[in-house]
């Protein structure tokens, strides 16, 4: 190949590597774009066992159950679903609201979220949150780790999590408080003791999302 090449004029050489490299690189691009969407289908379908590598001590949160008799009968947006039974996103983002320094109640968060149109159907829409609470927005990841969730809590945000309730139920969102003996602590809006619980409870975590203060980054 390499004798073969020589007989080629200067510029068809140039051109010719140029045309071996960038087919090497539109392999290497494509080889990390399947390792990526294979990676975020794997989450999406399977979910990660998250464990903390260290202790977080556990953060105290005002802490708002989703079928709290003062918004438990609400509608979350248009749709036909009650805060008391499809509200533990709402309420986890109230929790964290709150927790930035904007009190607020998920009844709150539900009433301003629907005058805006901050759903689809019962889904929450995450950029809508910024149009209610100015001074708060949200990042996420596709493809996190346990090590992304321990430097959240070591910036003193809270990380909402997306699980199955008892690791094989319906989709559930808690609220990531701490981490102790090997196990992140959560806040489950549906748990009634209004005491932390061991994340591990529910498994698996499918998705990831964090709320934070706009103005202190």
């Amino acid at each position: 190949m390499l004798k073969g090449l020589k007989r080629f004029s200067q510029n068809r050489r140039g051109l010719f590597i140029c045309c071996c490299t960038l087919s090497i690189l539109v392999v290497a691009a494509g080889t990390i774009l399947f390792v990526y969407a294979a990676r975020v289908y794997y989450i999406r379908s399977y979910g990660l066992n998250l464990r903390p590598a260290g202790e977080h001590e556990v953060v105290d949160v005002m802490y708002y159950l989703q079928n709290d008799p003062e918004w438990g009968g609400d509608f979350i947006g248009g749709s036909n679903m009650k805060m008391g039974s499809a509200g533990c996103l709402i309420a986890c983002v109230a929790n964290a609201i709150t927790d930035l320094g904007v009190p607020v109640t998920p009844g709150e968060v539900n009433q301003k979220l629907t005058v805006i149109n901050g759903y689809q159907d019962a889904d929450l829409i995450w950029y809508k949150i910024n149009e209610v609470f100015p001074q708060i927005d949200y990042t996420y990841a596709r493809i996190f780790s346990s090590a992304r969730i321990e430097r959240d809590l070591e910036s003193g945000l809270l990380p909402i999590v997306n699980v199955r309730i008892n690791r094989t139920g319906g989709t559930h969102w808690l609220l990531i408080v701490g981490g102790k003996d090997g196990d992140f602590l959560a806040y489950d809006p549906l748990n009634a003791s209004l005491e932390p619980i061991s994340l591990s409870t529910h498994g698996n975590v499918y998705s990831y999302r964090v709320l934070m203060r706009t103005d202190t980054h």
